[in-house]
Formats: C-alpha cells, structure tokens, sequence
C-alpha cells in the first residue's frame, strides 16, 4: 500500500500526462436544483399534512365524540293551556223539554153499564199534570183538577197521557192542553157541588179545554179560541178511536158524522168519549 502511494505521487509531479493518467477525467459539477422544483415539493407536504390531520386527528376527534356524547340542549317545557270543551249554543227559539208523565198506577180496569146510568171498577188515576197537558177543576176553573175528579178507564187515561206527549210534540210553543173532568173514583152520578154531568159516569168520558188564540192556559170560548189548532186535536182524538167528540153549536168545528156533533153548552169544551 505504501509503494503504490509512492508510485502515485511520482506520476503527479512528472508531467501533466502522467498527472492525467493518474487522476482520471474531471468531475462533473452537481447542477443545483431550480427554485420551482422546491415549490412544488413544500407544495406536496403542504397538503399532506392537514391529510395527515384529518385522517389521524379526525379520528381521534370522533373517538372522543363518542366516548363523551355531549347532552343536547332541551328547550324548558313550556305548559300548553287546557282548551274548554265548546258546547254548541241551543237555538234561542228551542224551549226546555216537556216534562214527563208522572208514574201512573195501571189496573185492569173496567166501564160498567153506561156513561149515564153506571161505574167503574179499578179505576185509573190520571196526573194532575204531563207532557203536553194539566188538569183544572171546571168548579173553580183553576188547576189542578180535583183528586175525585180525574178517574177513568185505563184506556181513557192512556189515550189523554198520548193527546199530551202528540201536542207536546208537534206544538212546543203552543200552551199546555187544558184536562177537566173525568169521572169519580169508582163512578156513578157526577153532581155539583158547582158543576155535575148527566155522564161521565163509567170511566169514558172526558172534558177538554178549547185552545185559546192568546196563548193562555185559561177558559176560553167562541169568541177567544183557535180554530186550527182546536180542529188538530180533534182529528187527533178522531185518529186515536174516539167514538164520540161533543162541540158547543157556536163553534166553526167539524168531523166525522156521528162521531163529531153539536151540542149545547159545549161552547167551552170538547166532550170526548172513547170505547171501554
């Protein structure tokens, strides 16, 4: 190794050709890069690393997103107010609804003899008052109608408790149908004191008010009824199976032949007579 340095040496300082020889061509100089080049790299790892963020950090971010959820924010309840229950106002021209019948003691009744010449075993009571009708006594013309005084037949006081619920029905506004007398408890003659009758002995017979054009619930007569409505509750009483409907000979009143008749002192009521 140290000959060969010797031998090296010789050849540098002999001439230049062997100083050639020895050393070889020259090096090349390194180019230096161009400053664009360097741009384009910051360029590179400029992306790169928020990259690099996202995909590390992000994760990392989620991973404690999920470890500690945050608690959403409630809004304070607030308190919704109780809405009332709307009820629909009845119209101004509907009254109240009519009262009811009250309970009636029904027996198995029974007419004996004739209206004028009889009696009547297990009587019925009719209410002083019901839907569509009240009673009055024709001895004072006030209601209600005197406790001996309003006996019949079952099947008369169920077709005057019918009269009243079909005028209550068909006429609300009109003033309650006016009941007098019908017989005794258990019948037979129907003197005074003030006001008697040849019938009404058996339980069949039956007294009713005309209805007045003003609208009271009091006597009324030629001069003070109403002739429609008067003449629908005869029809109605008709319709039902009377047999007979007395009326005063001043009365415009009519019905059928033999049913339907004049009759004095009838200028202030209907008789009405139904079958046993």
């Amino acid at each position: 190794m140290a000959g060969h340095r010797h031998h090296r040496r010789e050849a540098l300082h002999c001439c230049p050709a062997c100083a050639a020889s020895v050393l070889g061509r020259p090096r090349r100089r390194r180019l230096a890069r161009p400053p664009w080049a360097w741009l384009t790299l910051l360029g590179v790892v400029a992306a790169l690393v928020p990259l690099a963020a996202t995909e590390g950090g992000g994760s990392a971010l989620a991973q404690a997103a999920i470890a500690s959820p945050v608690s959403p924010i409630l809004e304070p309840a607030v308190p919704v107010p109780s809405v009332p229950e709307i009820v629909p106002d009845q119209p101004a021209s509907e009254k109240p609804p009519a009262p009811t019948t009250p309970a009636v003691k029904w027996r198995d009744s029974r007419a004996v003899g004739t209206p004028n010449a009889g009696r009547l075993e297990n009587g019925v009571r009719l209410p002083s008052s019901g839907a569509g009708y009240y009673t009055y006594n024709p001895a004072t013309q006030e209601p209600p109608g005197g406790s001996d005084r309003t006996w019949g037949t079952a099947r008369l006081v169920h077709e005057v408790i019918d009269l009243g619920e079909w005028w209550a029905r068909t006429h609300p506004k009109r003033p309650l149908l006016g009941i007098g007398d019908l017989s005794r408890e258990t019948g037979g003659p129907f003197t005074g004191p003030v006001v008697g009758h040849q019938s009404h002995q058996n339980g069949l017979d039956v007294d009713i008010r005309l209805v007045r054009r003003d609208g009271a619930q009091a006597a009324a007569g030629a001069g003070s009824y109403d002739r429609a409505l008067t003449q629908a509750v005869i029809d109605r009483l008709v319709s039902r199976g009377a047999s007979l409907v007395l009326i005063g000979p001043s009365l415009d009143l009519h019905g059928p032949a033999g049913v339907v008749m004049h009759w004095p002192a009838h200028d202030d009521h209907l008789h009405v007579r139904f079958p046993g």
